[in-house]
């Protein structure tokens, strides 16, 4: 490719994304995935013993999917980019386009065949869910909780995927740091989330490397975690590794606070979550902290408590904080599109109150746009709702306790969707 050509795609391009030169994405199950939000049903290969990463790079798919970019053609994968574009959104495509996307220019020319392969491989952004290892307040480790309580049958009708049995990781993660480290030293973003990173032995051996060979400055960090712990092992001082990569991003995987906190998440200790908060922001005062809640059912009503919670503690700044947003669509009756039209038209307009109050942020301002533009949409379905309630009843019948005496508000929606 002539360097002319990759520089406007980057620049202009509809389709483009540099993410397949640079990028590397495995999720515990083996799957290698163009990025962590691509469609899930479109792998570009699967970790296995006998293939290296240059292997799984040139697959099939994956040539396909750069041939089409190269003529800035859709690819089906990415759909999901697209779509928020069309919507107005900022897009991971867009980001990494933006960010680093010039500088990848010489690199993505000199080493793209014309089929799509590449002659080599540098792996500038790395994303491997190691595990899906979990903390007390990880989502699978709720799973887990479910199926010890209500048995394989039940627990099959809630997760029909599962095949009654949690998948804590399908890869052998030391034949993939084997192979992963002749690329330690071209890496300069990584992400590191899935299941709780912190407890997971692959994570501290990357961190290990890049030390060691005098890289910190070099890598950009960025984590994903329900600050559950900051412990891995006594010998291990994780606030150490972390004031030596002066790069240093920490996005908090929270919904809510309190007892709608430890509510959504079985095993959350609030008060723990919020002293763990505090030391991160003591010990490593450079450390860029953010939040990334999902909404759903379970914390729609109570969300904007926490919200001023986590903005009265200084946990968010509300002049330079960029949160990331995410709405529930998994399990589909946990989405808050299929609340009543009634609640959804009130909800919105308190939510429109905290957008207003943040239109000098454009982040925080577009998150909670996104909130309201998915409470005016969809149809409300009595039937989902039921569903939702179904499940919350299964949970409660085991944990002693019952989830509309800790959010009030989804009392009215289960008598409307009764009535």
């Amino acid at each position: 490719m002539e360097k002319i050509v990759v520089k406007n795609l980057v620049e202009n391009g509809k389709h483009f994304c540099v993410l397949p030169w640079v990028h590397f994405h495995a999720w515990p199950d083996g799957k290698v995935m163009p990025c962590c939000i691509a469609d899930s049903d479109m792998p570009v290969g699967e970790i296995k013993s006998d293939e290296t990463i240059i292997d799984m790079m040139n697959s099939e798919p994956y040539k396909e999917i750069r041939t089409a970019m190269m003529k800035d053609e859709p690819v089906s994968a990415c759909k999901r980019c697209y779509d928020l574009e069309l919507m107005g959104e900022w897009t991971m495509r867009q980001s990494h386009n933006m960010r680093r996307g010039l500088d990848y220019v010489d690199y993505i020319a000199d080493v793209t065949n014309d089929d799509g392969s590449l002659k080599e491989f540098q792996m500038k952004y790395m994303d491997i869910r190691f595990s899906r290892s979990c903390g007390p307040s990880c989502s699978s480790l709720w799973s887990a909780e479910f199926l010890e309580n209500r048995g394989k049958e039940v627990f099959e009708e809630y997760f029909p995927k599962s095949n009654g049995k949690i998948v804590i990781n399908n890869n052998d993660d030391q034949t993939l740091m084997a192979k992963l480290k002749p690329y330690l030293d071209d890496v300069t973003e990584v992400y590191f989330a899935g299941g709780e990173i912190i407890i997971t032995p692959e994570h501290y051996e990357c961190l290990d490397y890049w030390v060691e060979n005098g890289l910190t400055d070099q890598v950009e960090l960025t984590y994903t975690t329900n600050f559950s712990t900051l412990s891995y092992k006594k010998s291990v001082d994780l606030m150490k590794y972390w004031k030596q990569f002066p790069q240093l991003k920490i996005w908090a995987s929270l919904d809510a606070h309190g007892k709608v906190a430890e509510c959504i998440r079985s095993g959350t200790d609030w008060d723990r979550i919020v002293r763990n908060i505090r030391e991160v922001k003591e010990q490593v005062p450079h450390a860029e902290f953010q939040i990334t809640p999902t909404i759903s059912i379970w914390n729609i009503f109570d969300f904007p408590d926490f919200w001023d919670y986590m903005v009265d503690n200084d946990f968010i700044d509300v002049e330079t904080s960029s949160p990331r947003f995410n709405l529930a669509t998994n399990p589909w009756y946990a989405n808050i599109m299929i609340l009543p039209q009634s609640t959804k038209r009130r909800l919105a307009e308190l939510y429109r109150v905290y957008q207003e109050r943040h239109k000098d942020n454009h982040a925080i301002y577009n998150g909670f746009k996104m909130i309201i533009y998915n409470l005016t949409v969809g149809d409300e379905n009595k039937g989902g709702v039921l569903e939702f309630k179904k499940f919350n009843e299964e949970l409660d019948s085991y944990r002693d306790e019952k989830f509309e005496d800790i959010v009030p508000g989804i009392k009215e929606v289960y008598e409307w969707a009764e009535s």
